[in-house]
């Protein structure tokens, strides 16, 4: 059969909704997401007069077989455009990211800095142990992970999982489930992640912006404990809360949505004045 079409659907692609006023947010997700995941929250700001921008970085929604051939100074490029795009035609600029999406923007407030800065599980350290440390060997001997080569489509989680990207196949078919499990991302991709994060950490000591900081208690990807560092390593005035989530804080069906929605909410409206 032919490969599993992936991020085909419009709410993948990048969105801009103008607003009541000046005031603009730029949103950035994660890996390996698309503006869609950001949607929600997009759309509060929006209600509260602002103009949202979500970006597609480059190499992810429906062009993510290509992903390998990008670099985490592409993406960061990207961000740091669409930034000053925006600060030439808007005040005050909020930019706004989601975990990768989170590194992402430090690194670019760092070159054209934004009035406020909102991090959302910012990522910038990887688990893994020794698999992590060996990850510059095992690029070379393994240039393909596989995130689904062992997944039991009958979990409702990993169905929904599947069905983020993919929404309008049949798990149900071995065909489907067998184009799915050959689905591949490059080892040389994780080490971007790797990269994008530390430097991320590094800069963060150069940021002296107002920005709040969002953290899952139980965040399994991005560790509290991560993030709490990472936050004493910025220079401008820091709001840090944690709510009681997972890594997920942008679904409006998860308890702690609400919460999420109003602390961005909150801050953005000290922006404003």
């Amino acid at each position: 059969m032919e490969s599993v079409q992936v991020f085909q659907g419009p709410e993948h692609l990048s969105f801009f909704w103008p607003g009541e006023s000046d005031a603009v947010a730029l949103l950035v997700h994660g890996f390996p997401g698309t503006p869609a995941e950001m949607r929600h929250l997009g759309e509060a700001l929006w209600q509260a007069g602002w103009s949202v921008q979500g970006l597609l970085l480059p190499g992810f929604g429906a062009q993510i077989a290509s992903l390998g051939s990008y670099r985490y100074q592409d993406w960061v490029a990207a961000v740091t455009a669409a930034l000053g795009a925006m600060k030439r035609e808007h005040q005050p600029v909020l930019l706004v990211g989601y975990s990768l999406g989170g590194a992402l923007s430090i690194l670019a407030a760092a070159q054209a800095p934004a009035d406020g800065l909102a991090l959302l599980a910012p990522f910038w350290q990887m688990e893994g142990g020794w698999q992590g440390k060996l990850l510059p060997v095992l690029k070379y001997l393994f240039p393909y992970f596989r995130p689904f080569d062992k997944a039991d489509f009958s979990d409702p989680k990993v169905r929904e999982a599947v069905s983020y990207f993919a929404p309008d196949i049949d798990l149900d078919d071995p065909e489907v489930q067998a184009a799915i499990r050959d689905l591949g991302i490059r080892t040389r991709t994780i080490s971007e992640l790797q990269k994008a994060g530390r430097a991320a950490y590094r800069v963060a000591a150069r940021l002296s912006l107002p920005t709040v900081i969002v953290q899952g208690m139980e965040d399994d990807l991005v560790k509290p404990g991560h993030t709490r560092k990472l936050a004493q390593r910025v220079r401008g005035p820091v709001e840090y809360r944690e709510v009681q989530a997972g890594h997920d804080l942008l679904k409006p069906e998860n308890a702690a949505w609400a919460e999420v929605r109003q602390s961005v909410l909150d801050f953005s409206a000290t922006l404003r004045g």
